[in-house]
């Protein structure tokens, strides 16, 4: 939530005895002891019992999901809540400054700060964010909330008391005190006296500074919870001299009612634009309530508006305005005195009876054939005394503002608020209902300022506002552009607008983007554009086309439908040029459908003006139909946007029109739009997309795929992402179509060159090559080429990883290790460490290597790998003991795998992929990669790998596609191809729809801040290096998008792989061709390689000199976010053992928590001080490094006493996700029950959890089955429980199976999930549960 610094106070209903108590100490009663007025919530389990709230479910009455009582007496802000309670089981809590989910959808449901308390001994007193970021501060701690690049955070940053000494001072099933403060962003809660928690909020993005108070009551086992003498009072919020109650200020109630939805994405968006609208005010004004009603009229007629304050009306007009069949229905509260208040098309009614009224109501209306809706750019620079000018500063902004109002006779009533000078080329268009007519051309001739924002009083006291703007709903970011419409609806409310307007913060881009009627397509993007960096690249010749000696001019961004007007000004200075060439060429999708005209276009200069048509062209060609003056390229007069051209040339992408420039003139004007004749065509209309350009000579043109092919101009068809700058590394023909890259610890990129790739196999006799490309001046630039290794054995190579002296190279059906012994940068001897692997010349086989901070090495190969064997060609058996073989025993498919540096100890970590092309791991030993799905489908997706995990690919038992009929299976085709409806399939961390991903790294460094501890990933399918911007949700992740380079307009950019430089920046590795997918190549001649650095920096690329010989200087290499130096430290220091204990101390010691776990890896590591390490690591903090202590406690192989048993109850479920996974591997007699203890933490809507508690489980399903049914008992059926069962592979849990199914409130979609779960059973209990559920 934004943050405002506003005091909420409400308003509250005292008894006598109540108000006498708050004069003696500000207190008041919220609860009168004998009814639930002012408290809302379900009766069904809410009621006053014996003077006292009550709050109860049972065995025959649960709750199936937390429900709460919720106060209506008002908003709270700052404040203190004293109560008292009583507690029979289960779990309550008190939640203040909250807010309703979705109350729309289902009652009752609460989320925001909380004070919890519970049955048991862990949680009371603690601060937890239901639905709200989680466990914001344990008992006993004082916490600090922040948000560092993106990523929420809670830091312990003191302490109020010992937990256990704080949990003796609470009753147990008797009456507690419990306090709660609330100052500002600081809150504290105390039980019975005793301080319990405290925490600062900070987190600017999320926290709240007013809202809900509301009671609550728990799913899961029987419980009740009382409640009594519930007592507020308000406090001072800072720098205000009130305290108060809300009735303080007078409360007003806004309806918004949003009209159907309309134009395109960002364009009309009625109920984003209400939404964003409602929730700004009544954050900013708390004494204010809104709501907002969707798709138009409501439906219980104006009883839906008898008590609005205001209504705000933001739908299409003309004869479909949604007022136009209700005005006798609305007169009567216009008459009482409502306010009203019509945005943009809103403002629009048939002149009569409807005009009439608007005349009436918001003093007038855009009227056709009299006002005009052109887009411009207005500037407004003063404003009336007014209060809706409170606070409004000059601004200028671009929207389809409509002027020329039909007003009031002598604006009688009417203030204008916003008010300009529209330019002349808003008269260009021919007179039409909307477009022009003689009054509004002679205005504008005659420089008559119009009103696009008015405010008017009626007779009798009621209040209207009209405004103009509002087509383009990005334009609700602006911060005068809304503070104008929030000002005008508090004051068309009667309402007292502040002084400094209605303030509020400007919106996210996510706030901007929600709610929107259509969904976000590809080119709607807004993100601030990056730098390209221009460098003329290392001048060798290609055999390329010869290059045109012109200069480009112009260049226009894509023009297509979103375009507004659908077409681009275009104002170019020739200077001394003799010709003038105007070019069209695809916007960079492909589509045919590019109809193009040059509108208007002239020559002006010291001769004066001339038009373009009236000279006759030397060159003229179209990529359809012909070029013509006065018509488009099929013959048809020029139209663009429904609109007619006055004059122009009409022509088709691609196209060249070239002139011989008379004497005069220097300078060109013209718009360029798409033509009606391309984007009414319904097969691809919608898709046209072209780009003008301007050039003083002929040019040559390559247009398939978009732009030029020349390495000079590799950029110009590229996108970049946002405070970001882009530069050219190397290109053609220093490199050819680079498949996988690393980087070295001295900044040498290396790269897997193929030119030997399946039909192309031999075109090099030599063999395909690994290179070495440096940069020896720093500029950014690599200068030398360098071949380590060439060889018709690595044909087709798919993966490098560089350890020092040696390369991990993998191609074909091995995995060579290629040592240069002589430091020649060549390599003299070669070795094999696995082979046997099927998918040679398949991108379905191995992968690259990565070296992982625990010492060992990470790969995976695709669905064509097959199997794995050593160097000798045996089957390898790995640690689990199964041979790794893709037989279903239990592998299959895709894998995932870790082994030492010399390939022992192999362990397989996931399984049941499609192909996923590459892994990567964090500091952590957190594991992550991509998948590609069967073409077509849309279900590219990015896995966070759990370790033993299935990933649902194929059937888990039978082995069968994802298009197989089976019961359960999800409607959503993406979904349904990894199996995600079937218990044991581990959920996918994000899906990014069609494509071919490629390379993925994790960025650790401080170059780029915006990426740290976030993963970057290639897809080559949509053209795109992105970050995925990764945070923690529940057991799990999610995860947002953020582009890095896009190949926008030139759709042969392939990026195959991104890694991270020493000096923290990217390199971006280009296959650059114009197909993907298909086993297809169709460039031999070209690749790139793209440096990515912040927008400031200079380019130049210096990098850190390392000492590996001395404990200092590894240790501070080991900081490097670069992978191999990584590797060149950890080998140092692992070598220097104990001698380095005191640098890695230090590093353990460090505030990030990133260099804690990469030093606490190496200790652990260290002879003797492994149980040390892991009691240090499982202490921390930081969740993910307690995550990598257990994980180190498993590679050390130690008891689990030592790391499970103390994290039983962490509050991270992500921490007790890793407890669960590791006690797969454990023998030990405890694991049964230690496993019991963490089922009975799931919540019943955490997949991830409940999938780790499915791996920790399977193979002793039996065992851990009883167990948690021991632990629950009777109340296993729950939410959570029924979970357990459904992914249980214990025998004995087909019998619950049965239970569930018999449940005649199951519905039919659940049902289908029960039984599905059966198909991952087998045997006599299975047999016997299904005759049992057939009655027989």
């Amino acid at each position: 939530m934004r943050t405002l610094s506003l005091l909420c106070l409400f308003a509250l209903p005292l008894l006598p005895l109540a108000a006498a108590h708050a004069e003696e100490d500000g207190f008041i009663s919220i609860f009168d002891g004998k009814t639930l007025d002012n408290w809302d919530g379900n009766p069904a389990f809410w009621s006053v019992e014996d003077g006292m709230i009550t709050g109860q479910t049972t065995a025959d009455n649960p709750t199936k999901g937390n429900t709460f009582l919720i106060y209506r007496g008002g908003e709270v802000g700052d404040f203190e809540l004293q109560l008292e309670y009583k507690l029979i089981g289960g779990n309550s809590g008190i939640q203040y400054r909250s807010f309703e989910v979705d109350p729309e959808k289902k009652k009752w449901v609460v989320g925001g700060y909380q004070g919890d308390f519970e049955s048991g001994d862990t949680y009371s007193g603690i601060l937890y964010g239901e639905k709200f970021r989680g466990i914001l501060a344990n008992r006993g701690q004082k916490t600090e909330l922040v948000r560092n690049d993106g990523k929420f955070k809670v830091n312990v940053v003191g302490s109020v008391g010992d937990s256990a000494t704080i949990q003796s001072k609470i009753k147990k099933e008797d009456w507690n005190t419990y306090t709660i403060t609330a100052k500002g962003f600081e809150f504290k809660h105390k039980i019975n006296g005793v301080p319990t928690a405290e925490c600062t909020d900070n987190d600017a993005k999320e926290r709240r500074a007013n809202g809900i108070l509301a009671l609550q009551l728990h799913a899961g086992p029987p419980m009740k919870v009382q409640f009594r003498n519930i007592r507020l009072k308000h406090l001072k919020s800072a720098g205000s001299d009130d305290v108060g109650h809300s009735d303080a200020k007078e409360k007003k109630k806004i309806v918004f009612i949003a009209g159907k939805p309309s134009h395109g994405y960002g364009s009309h968006e009625h109920y984003a634009g209400c939404r964003l609208l409602a929730n700004a005010l009544t954050e900013a004004m708390p004494n204010y309530t809104a709501e907002v009603i969707k798709n138009g009229w409501p439906e219980a007629g104006t009883d839906a508006l008898k008590d609005a304050d205001s209504i705000v009306v933001y739908c299409d007009g003309g004869g479909r305005h949604l007022l136009n069949p209700h005005i006798d229905e609305l007169a009567p509260l216009m008459k009482d005195g409502a306010g009203l208040v019509c945005i943009h098309y809103g403002v629009e009614t048939l002149a009569g009876k409807p005009g009439d009224a608007f005349l009436d109501w918001i003093g007038g209306y855009f009227e056709a054939n009299w006002s005009v809706n052109p887009h411009w750019v207005a500037k407004y620079e003063s404003f009336p005394d007014h209060p809706i000018s409170r606070g409004v500063k000059p601004f200028e902004i671009n929207d389809e503002w409509y002027f020329h109002m039909r007003f009031r006779d002598g604006m009688k009533g009417v203030t204008p608020i916003l008010s300009a000078h529209p330019p002349e080329d808003t008269m260009r268009r021919p007179d039409g209902p909307h477009s022009g007519n003689p009054a509004v051309r002679k205005a504008v001739a005659n420089g008559e300022i119009q009103h696009m924002a008015w405010a008017a009083e009626r007779d009798g006291g009621g209040r209207g506002f009209g405004f103009t703007g509002g087509h383009f709903h990005w334009n609700w970011a602006d911060p005068n552009f809304r503070k104008v419409m929030l000002n005008a609806i508090v004051w068309t409310a009667h309402g007292e607008v502040p002084a400094a307007g209605v303030s509020t913060d400007d919106p996210t881009q996510e706030q901007l983007e929600a709610n929107q009627d259509e969904p976000k397509p590809e080119s709607a993007k807004k993100e601030k554009k990056g730098k390209k960096v221009m460098r003329t690249v290392v001048d060798r010749k290609v055999a390329t086309k010869p290059k045109s000696d012109a200069k480009r001019l112009f260049l226009s961004d894509p023009v297509n439908k979103k375009t507004p007007g659908h077409s681009v000004a275009i104002d170019v200075s020739l200077g001394d040029a003799k010709q003038l060439f105007l070019a069209v060429t695809d916007g960079g999708n492909g589509y045919s459908c590019d109809w193009a005209d040059w509108a208007e276009p002239r020559l002006l200069g010291p001769a004066g003006e001339m038009k373009l048509t009236d000279l006759k062209w030397k060159h003229a060609s179209s990529g359809f139909g012909q070029v013509r003056v006065g018509k488009n390229a099929g013959g048809a007069p020029l139209r663009i946007d429904g609109k007619a051209v006055p004059y122009g040339i009409g022509t088709h992408a691609p196209s060249v029109i070239g002139f011989d420039l008379p004497a005069g003139y220097d300078r060109f004007v013209a718009r360029g739009g798409l033509d009606n004749g391309g984007t009414d065509q319904g097969s691809c209309g919608g898709s046209a997309e072209v780009r003008f350009a301007v050039y003083d000579k002929m040019p040559t043109l390559e247009v398939s795929g978009g732009g030029s092919r020349e390495a000079g101009e590799a950029l110009d068809g590229l996108d970049v992402g946002g405070d970001l700058a882009a530069s050219v590394f190397a290109a053609e023909p220093q490199l050819l179509s680079p498949s996988n890259i690393d980087i070295d610890h001295r900044g040498r990129v290396w790269v897997c060159e193929i030119v030997n790739y399946r039909k192309h196999k031999g075109k090099r006799p030599e063999g395909d090559r690994i290179l070495i490309l440096e940069d020896t001046d720093g500029d950014g630039m690599a200068d030398t080429e360098k071949v380590f290794y060439q060889g018709d054995d690595i044909d087709s190579p798919h993966g490098v990883c560089v350890l020092g002296n040696k390369a991990i190279v993998s191609a074909g059906d091995k995995v060579f290790l290629l040592t240069d012994s002589d430091g020649d940068d060549k390599a003299d001897q070669k070795e094999v460490l696995f082979s046997g692997i099927s998918g040679s010349q398949h991108d379905h086989g191995i992968h690259a290597f990565t070296f992982g901070p625990d010492g060992k090495l990470y790969f995976n190969f695709g669905n064509a790998g097959g199997q794995l064997k050593d160097k000798d060609g045996k089957p390898i058996v790995d640690a689990a003991g199964n041979e790794v073989a893709a037989r279903r025993k239990p592998y299959q498919e895709g894998m995932v795998f870790r082994c030492n540096l010399d390939g022992s100890e192999l362990e397989t970590l996931g399984w049941n992929f499609r192909n996923n092309w590459m892994v990567t791991v964090d500091s952590y030993g957190g594991i992550w990669q991509s998948d590609n799905d069967d073409d077509g489908n849309k279900a590219v997706r990015i896995n966070y790998v759990m370790e033993y995990g299935n990933y649902g690919y194929k059937d888990e038992k039978t082995g069968a596609g994802w298009k197989a009929d089976r019961t359960g299976m999800h409607t959503d085709v993406p979904l349904r191809h990894w199996h995600l409806n079937d218990p044991g399939v581990v959920p996918n961390l994000l899906q990014t729809g069609a494509g071919s991903p490629t390379g993925i790294t994790v960025y650790e460094g401080d170059l780029l801040p915006m990426f740290t501890g976030h993963l970057v990933h290639c897809d080559a399918g949509p053209n795109v290096c992105r970050a995925y911007l990764v945070s923690d949700d529940k057991g799990g992740y999610t995860a947002k998008i953020r582009e890095i380079l896009t190949g926008s307009q030139d759709k042969w950019f392939r990026p195959s792989d991104v890694k991270v430089a020493p000096d923290g920046s990217l390199i971006i590795a280009d296959w650059y061709d114009p197909g993907v997918g298909g086993h297809g190549m169709g460039d031999l001649d070209r690749g790139r390689l793209f440096r990515i650095t912040p927008i400031k920096h200079d380019a130049s690329y210096k990098i850190p000199k390392f000492n590996f010989e001395t404990a200092a200087g590894a240790a501070e290499a080991l900081k490097n976010p670069n992978y191999a130096v990584r590797y060149m430290a950890w080998q140092a220091l692992h070598a220097m053992g104990a001698d380095a204990n005191a640098e890695l101390h230090e590093l353990a010691a460090s505030k990030n928590p990133i260099y804690r776990a990469r030093a606490f890896w190496l200790l652990g590591k260290t002879d003797g001080q492994g149980n040390s390490t892991v009691a240090k690591a499982i202490q921390d903090s930081d969740p993910n490094v307690r995550m990598m202590g257990i994980r180190l406690a498993r590679q050390l192989d130690l008891p689990i006493d030592e790391f499970v048993t103390p994290l039983l109850r962490d509050p991270s479920p992500q921490v007790r996700r890793e407890l669960a996974v590791a006690l797969r591997e454990s023998k030990s007699e405890k694991v049964p029950q230690l496993w019991a203890q963490l089922a009975t933490q799931h919540d019943g809507k955490d997949r991830w959890y409940l999938e780790a508690l499915g791996v920790g489980s399977d193979l002793q399903a039996d065992a851990c089955f009883d167990a948690w049914i021991k632990a629950v008992g009777d109340d296993w059926n729950t939410p959570a429980g029924r979970d357990i069962i459904w992914r249980s592979r214990a025998p004995a849990a087909t019998d619950y199976l049965v239970k569930i199914l018999q449940d005649p409130e199951l519905s039919e979609a659940e049902q289908a999930r029960y039984m599905r779960a059966f198909d991952f059973h087998e045997g006599p209990e299975k047999e016997a549960a299904l005759l049992k559920l057939l009655g027989l």
